[in-house]
């Protein structure tokens, strides 16, 4: 089944993404209250991986995301629709279950996805998405738990230009808890809940060059506690600024230096 086997790729990869940070925040211990500006860096970085890096529902391919599932009823695999060219109106609404090997232990990824596609002029012009996924992986290194719930609107600003950039509104959520069980067998959480509005993707290069968020997140473990609120305002060239407790941050969306 295409849609499983193209999400279990992607829920998998957030598996290798969360557990390299986790191994890279735990070099001690305890940790002290994070400063703001490295909350900032984090609260960017996550943002920018949830929407194009595999945390989630990935847009990176835009308009297109969704258009290679096919969707069938049922584990036996009838097929109730092809999606290659989607119909308007069309509604998916499916579970997903899958275990697997991950990192020399196993991965199981569980939840729902619900998308739909919205036309103009009988072209498809956007599509909202509704998911809720649970990640759950136990190795030799590491016990960790993740999960994510996106409820997104996708539309392009100029449904009559097929090259158009896109408009994103909606809400998401993350919340994970993880343990080590080498070195430090430091344990940690972290929740990081964002509402966004108005963000522009450009349809070239699936990037963010305008639009903002606003934010809430916190967390304990190795690397530091914190819980802050604050927003952030996207700017060109893979930049945003991060505002928390009334200063701004400039933040690299592909690197997470602050400035």
């Amino acid at each position: 089944m295409k849609l499983k086997l193209r999400t279990i790729c992607v829920a998998l990869a957030s598996v290798v993404i969360l557990y390299a940070g986790c191994k890279k925040s735990s070099t001690s211990a305890s940790g002290p209250a994070l400063a703001p500006q490295d909350v900032a860096s984090q609260v960017a970085l996550n943002i920018s991986q949830s929407l194009f890096g595999g945390l989630g529902f990935d847009l990176s391919d835009g308009l297109n995301s969704p258009t290679s599932f096919a969707v069938r009823s049922n584990s036996k695999g009838k097929l109730l629709q092809s999606v290659t060219n989607p119909d308007c109106g069309l509604v998916v609404d499916t579970t997903l279950t899958y275990t697997g090997a991950a990192n020399g232990g196993s991965a199981t990824i569980a939840g729902t996805i619900k998308f739909s596609f919205s036309c103009t002029n009988n072209v498809v012009s956007g599509f909202t998405t509704n998911d809720n996924l649970s990640i759950s992986l136990t190795s030799p290194d590491l016990n960790l738990t993740y999960k994510v719930a996106e409820n997104l609107t996708l539309l392009a600003v100029n449904p009559s230009d097929p090259n158009s950039n896109l408009s994103l509104n909606g809400t998401l959520n993350s919340n994970a808890s993880y343990q080590m069980n080498t070195g430090t067998k430091g344990s940690g959480t972290e929740i990081f809940d964002y509402a966004l509005k108005s963000l522009i993707l450009d349809s070239t290069s699936g990037t963010v060059t305008s639009g903002s968020a606003t934010f809430t997140t916190s967390g304990t473990g190795p690397k530091g506690v914190w819980n802050y609120t604050g927003s952030i305002v996207f700017l060109a060239n893979d930049m945003a600024s991060v505002t928390i407790n009334g200063k701004v941050y400039t933040v690299n969306l592909q690197t997470g230096a602050v400035s």
